[in-house]
């Protein structure tokens, strides 16, 4: 467990020898109808030492406990692969991007009944009613890397806003991000520390629906920079390696045209002419060619429909995540983006962000909310084999 510093061995207090306080534990279970089973598992791997992670006695019992509901496979390869890297950096040190985001709480609210926490897994379903804080917890947690998602709670005088979150990385087993909202102050304070910068071992990427229009003076290039939060750089090379998840396909950027009236004619003719920005810069427009489209051709970013541009976005946040993995522990956060999903496209997106290396929360879109909950209480699919259901309120 990313936080236990439980003792597993030591010597015996009266004479010579050690004593073994481990367990050696099956992540998949050694019976088929065991906490978590066997999944689509041979025998042969069941038995192997990869199928193992080693505990205290505390959680060897907890991880089994509610027949391994609460602690899916996925959890604990990450664990055992998070500690690890925690000794190759003791014994080699060879640096490492892994971590675990343990906990996220909403510890001070103008509203008393709003105090939401979750326990995370690896990967983690999001349901709950209206107004009980489902928003404004995944809305903090995201202000960590990103103070934006935070500026709708500033200018409450008097009003006192405080949410934490928990994590551990291989340098460091228990780390705390305090954050707090006072007028038009914000804080953020890791470890009694107040800090300028958000951490550099942790990205929460969030993923909203509220962003999928550019400002009056943006440009698809200021968009998506605001949007994925990087800089051009960093946009250009995302948009380079393209998006392969959920809307496969290429993206390019133009100076795009637009026709305007001809004032030197009499008739109502029109000319074309580059499009400018408001500050008489080039605007430029992403343009998208999808792999599953018959015609062979870009289209425009505005002539999109609204769920081909939530999709394009989600995807570029993936890849997003999976090239910020490498480099730091990475929490994708997906709510917005996915809520005009059918149910064939939230499994896709589901089955997707399990190929990934990085944590991920999905809020279930609310008219899915009913299907999930009953498909996921009868484990009918296997698209839903170890996302851990969090209730919030």
């Amino acid at each position: 467990m990313p936080r236990c510093k439980n003792p597993t061995m030591g010597p015996f207090s009266s004479s010579d020898g050690a004593v073994n306080m481990g367990v050696a534990c099956h992540i998949y279970s050694a019976a088929k109808n065991g906490p978590r089973g066997w999944g689509d598992k041979k025998p042969d791997f069941i038995r192997s030492e990869e199928n193992g992670i080693w505990c205290c006695h505390t959680h060897a019992a907890l991880i089994d406990k509610n027949k391994g509901k609460d602690y899916s496979a996925d959890t604990l390869f990450s664990w055992k692969e998070l500690a690890e890297a925690r000794v190759k950096k003791q014994m080699n040190d060879i640096p490492s991007p892994l971590g675990w985001v343990e906990t996220i709480s909403v510890t001070d609210f103008p509203l008393p009944q709003i105090r939401p926490t979750i326990t995370l897994s690896r990967w983690n379903l999001l349901y709950g009613k209206q107004c009980v804080g489902k928003t404004t917890l995944l809305e903090f947690a995201a202000s960590i890397s990103n103070s934006k998602y935070a500026e709708r709670f500033l200018g409450n005088e008097n009003r006192l806003f405080e949410a934490t979150l928990n994590y551990s990385t291989v340098d460091d087993y228990d780390k705390k991000i305090n954050l707090e909202i006072l007028n038009k102050e914000f804080k953020r304070i890791e470890n009694g520390q107040s800090c300028l910068l958000s951490p550099g071992d942790l990205e929460i990427i969030y993923c909203d629906d509220s962003d999928l229009r550019p400002l009056i003076h943006e440009d698809h290039i200021d968009l998506m920079q605001r949007v994925l939060n990087v800089d051009k750089a960093a946009l250009m090379s995302l948009c380079e390696i393209g998006t392969k998840t959920l809307m496969s396909g290429e993206i390019k950027f133009e100076q795009a045209t637009e026709y305007v009236e001809d004032q030197d004619s009499h008739e109502d003719d029109y000319i074309s002419r580059p499009k400018l920005k408001l500050d008489g810069s080039p605007f430029y427009e992403l343009q998208f060619k999808s792999k599953a489209w018959k015609r062979n051709e870009f289209v425009s970013y505005e002539r999109l429909a609204t769920s081909e541009k939530a999709k394009l976005v989600l995807d570029l946040q993936i890849t997003k995540g999976r090239e910020t993995a490498k480099q730091r522990l990475t929490l994708l956060i997906v709510e917005g983006l996915a809520k005009n999903f059918d149910e064939d496209n939230f499994q896709n997106l589901l089955e997707a962000l399990r190929r990934e290396h990085f944590q991920a929360i999905v809020s279930i879109p609310p008219y899915l909310e009913s299907i999930i909950l009953d498909k996921k209480e009868n484990e009918q699919h296997d698209y839903l084999t170890n996302w851990c259901l969090k209730a919030v309120g």
